[in-house]
C-alpha cells in the first residue's frame, strides 16, 4: 500500500487553504503539477496555470522544495504546510 501524506497547501492567487492526500514518495515536481490541475479544475475562472512555473515552499521555514526530491526525502511530514507559488 502506498503511505501518503495529508498536506495543507496554501494558495497564494486565491488566499485559500486546500488539503491534499499526495504520496510520499512521489517528487515535488509532480505533486505539484497535480496540487496546480486540482486547483485549476475546482477554480477555471483562473484559468490555466502551469506547474512549471509554480513552486511548493514550506511554510515553517520557507524553503523552496527541489522538485527532483521526493516528499519523504525532503521530511515533509503529514500535516505539514506548503505555499503554493
Amino acid at each position: 500500500m502506498v503511505e501518503k501524506i495529508s498536506l495543507n497547501v496554501f494558495v497564494t492567487p486565491l488566499n485559500t487553504e486546500h488539503n491534499f492526500l499526495i504520496p510520499a514518495d512521489m517528487n515535488v515536481a509532480t505533486a505539484t503539477a497535480l496540487v496546480v490541475k486540482a486547483v485549476c479544475d475546482e477554480y477555471p475562472q483562473i484559468g490555466t496555470a502551469s506547474a512549471e512555473s509554480n513552486m511548493l515552499v514550506q511554510a515553517s521555514t520557507g524553503r523552496v522544495l527541489n522538485k527532483a526530491n521526493s516528499l519523504r526525502q525532503l521530511g515533509i511530514v503529514p500535516g505539514e504546510k506548503l505555499i503554493l507559488l
